[in-house]
């Protein structure tokens, strides 16, 4: 299986999940979610996406998998409240990750990764009017910024790194997809896995950016934690008194060594999210023109 793809924290061709890669020494269950944040939406096949209007959703780009799916038209669950795909608009400044990343220096595929605008907005057919969306942070200020994530990905530790097929979905649910896409509009997504809920703190916001690193001990939060594979397009959020703001979304993680022996998740990573405040004319110009 080849490495780049745990990178996107995409795969689909794995066998259990939970969520987000944790503290060896806390107890699992406190990361747990009980009640699911109302802005967040499971996009098909894996990863998520945000509620920031009524009409459009946000997420990063490479959870869109046009390569296997046509979203026109498609449907989707808005917590709880069936809604269709009117349209997917990409940025114009994304690409796709070319090449077999196995193996090798990873250099070249930082590089890919790190130049790409990963980010892409999906227009809803009807307008959600159950929830309310959540507002974007419109200032430039993260750096320093104590942040509140959510993931249905790859569970591990900070020891151990991320356990490898536990991302999820199942190679049983993938073939299943494969006969019923013939008589079925409707993808498999995460929504019946368990959510999880991490904290950390963005030590870099530059460009499209933002980035945090993985610590432990005294240096750690209490639930200190970082993305795993399986949770892009996860919200990562600051509360503004009790109002949840949304600064990031889930994208990758750098890697340094040799791809075929590095392992993701483990203390002193770090984790890359989509710097959602960048984007605001751009999505601000799709919004506004689809009202």
């Amino acid at each position: 299986m080849m490495k780049y793809l745990a990178i996107f924290l995409l795969m689909f061709a794995s066998f259990q999940n939970h969520a987000v890669v944790k503290r060896h020494d806390v107890d699992p269950d406190l990361y747990k979610v009980n009640s699911i944040p109302q802005f967040y939406v499971d996009m098909p096949f894996q990863g998520g996406s945000v509620l920031i209007d009524k009409h459009w959703l946000l997420a990063p780009a490479h959870v869109i998998y046009t390569f296997m799916y046509d979203y026109q038209d498609k449907p989707i669950m808005v917590h709880g409240v069936e809604n269709q795909i009117a349209q997917i608009i990409i940025h114009p400044d994304y690409k796709k990750v070319e090449g077999d990343w196995s193996e090798g220096d990873p250099t070249p595929l930082m590089e890919q990764l790190n130049n790409a605008k990963d980010i892409a907005l999906i227009r809803l057919s009807k307008p959600v009017t159950h929830i309310q969306p959540i507002a974007i942070y419109e200032g430039n200020e993260e750096l320093g910024m104590e942040i509140t994530g959510f993931g249905r990905g790859a569970i591990g530790t900070g020891v151990t790194g991320e356990e490898h097929d536990s991302e999820g979905p199942s190679l049983t649910t993938y073939a299943w997809y494969q006969v019923t896409k013939f008589f079925s509009d409707w993808a498999f997504t995460q929504d019946d896995y368990q959510m999880h809920v991490y904290n950390n703190v963005i030590t870099e916001a530059k460009a499209h950016w933002l980035r945090f690193t993985f610590e432990q001990g005294a240096d750690a939060l209490p639930l200190e934690g970082t993305i795993g594979s399986g949770d892009s397009g996860g919200a990562a959020i600051i509360y503004q008194g009790s109002t949840p703001v949304l600064v990031g979304l889930a994208a990758w993680r750098e890697i340094e060594g040799d791809l075929e022996n590095y392992t993701l998740g483990k203390y002193g990573s770090t984790a890359v999210l989509t710097r959602v405040s960048y984007y605001q004319d751009w999505i601000n110009k799709h919004i506004n023109k689809g009202q």
